[in-house]
């Protein structure tokens, strides 16, 4: 499996009022493949936000390189903006930054942008909706009309209609009940699944973390501490607690019947999952009270 996208010793650095140099991000290299989910982690201030918008060239590195499809997005200055419709990124509560007139003028704003017009704008816009919920009697409604999750929803159908190979998503679901959060989870899968995208997304909810993503990306003081396959990342639970971190309530508990002798599988993430395998060793006598 061949990267889209490639992450070279990228270093940023930044000055305080003191002009002390500080390191936001330092030496970071990783690589991400075509149709990848991968949840990035770390405690405030870890760099992961600026981490993330250099992937689509709202910062510039200080040193490193980011390829996109095997070039360099830095190569030519003057494309980056072509850069940053291969690459979507959709900032923490996104609604905020809903301004038009109707929802379907929200969603179409970054297609027009690209240069879509007409009937080529009108499928793009209906296509995204279709795949994400969004009816089309909401067309003509204003967005600032609709609920808090609603608002979030055109938010993010408004990036996903560029058609980003790659997405971003920084804290997606920060502020929202439950059914919020399942509903924007649905969303990045559906969409990952439509276009084999690969999607980075950066969340404080491990439960979500451990049932949405791939491999887990940790970020600690600026450098990248592990990346991994989730359920390995997750099993590291006492380094991820020495940096601030915590693991999922699920394998937390399967550590501790780990401990009990009980043979569990390390990539046992979920609920349905661990009651699946508890009940299978059961019947098999190898697990009992």
């Amino acid at each position: 499996m061949s990267a889209i996208l490639d992450v070279k010793n990228l270093t940023h650095k930044y000055s305080g009022q003191s002009n002390f140099i500080n390191d936001a991000v330092s030496n970071v290299s990783f690589s991400v493949n075509s149709g990848e989910i991968v949840g990035i982690i770390g405690h405030t201030g870890s760099g992961k936000s600026t981490l993330v918008q250099h992937l689509n060239g709202l910062l510039k590195p200080t040193e490193g390189e980011i390829y996109l499809y095997g070039k360099n997005i830095w190569e030519n200055p003057k494309e980056i903006r072509r850069v940053r419709f291969e690459v979507g990124l959709v900032f923490q509560y996104p609604e905020y930054q809903l301004f038009e007139e109707t929802v379907f003028e929200d969603i179409a704003f970054g297609p027009k942008n690209m240069g879509l017009m007409g009937e080529e704008l009108e499928s793009r816009v209906k296509e995204i909706c279709q795949l994400i919920g969004i009816k089309e009697e909401y067309f003509s409604v204003s967005p600032f009309d609709l609920s808090g999750g609603e608002k979030r929803r055109v938010a993010i159908a408004g990036v996903m209609a560029m058609r980003p190979r790659v997405i971003i998503f920084d804290e997606p679901i920060a502020g929202l009940d439950p059914k919020g959060r399942q509903d924007v989870i649905k969303m990045i899968r559906d969409y990952r699944d439509a276009y084999n995208a690969t999607v980075l997304i950066i969340s404080h909810n491990m439960e979500d973390m451990a049932t949405l993503t791939d491999k887990l990306l940790v970020m600690n003081n600026g450098n990248l501490t592990m990346f991994d396959e989730t359920y390995k990342v997750f099993s590291r639970s006492e380094e991820l607690k020495g940096i601030g971190l915590n693991v999922p309530i699920v394998t937390r508990v399967l550590a501790l019947l780990k401990e009990k002798g009980v043979n569990i599988p390390d990539n046992i993430l979920t609920v349905d999952n661990a009651v699946k395998t508890l009940l299978s060793l059961n019947k098999g006598g190898e697990a009992n009270d």
